[in-house]
């Protein structure tokens, strides 16, 4: 019996769990083919930004246009960053100010003329799944 018990409220738990699980796809466009890797990071807080990866993705660029597809565990406000990491150092190429040397990209296509802030490439999301297209430049 106790058994019994114990399985299904695994059972119930994992549930919920998966219940509360939020998809987010990105599409990435603007890529070079066949050169290196698209890296894909989200960040869940403000004060992590740009410091901590809360998730990271990686997918090989062998198409103009990639599909990262992230299960997130809660609804929320995420920040995206991307690149394509050409020299396949697993680090974004800067010059001596900051500028980045390789392909990137933001959340909401956000282009900064200076280093990018957390709400500027945040996505909010409040669905159980969200799209969104960020173009490389």
């Amino acid at each position: 019996m106790k058994t019994t018990i114990l399985t299904t409220l695994i059972l119930c738990a994992s549930f919920f769990a998966k219940a509360q699980q939020v998809k987010l796809n990105i599409n990435i466009t603007n890529i070079q083919p066949g050169k290196g890797t698209v890296v894909l990071n989200v960040y869940d807080k403000k004060e992590d930004f740009l410091k901590t990866v809360f998730l990271t993705k990686t997918l090989k660029a062998d198409s103009s246009n990639l599909t990262f597809v992230i299960d997130l565990p809660r609804k929320g406000t995420y920040a995206v960053t991307v690149f394509q990491d050409i020299d396949n150092n697993k680090k974004l190429k800067q010059d001596w100010f900051g500028i980045p040397q390789e392909p990137v990209g933001y959340g909401n296509n956000f282009k900064p003329s200076a280093k990018p802030r957390f709400n500027e490439c945040a996505i909010t999301i409040d669905s159980d799944q969200i799209t969104q297209t960020i173009k490389l430049y």
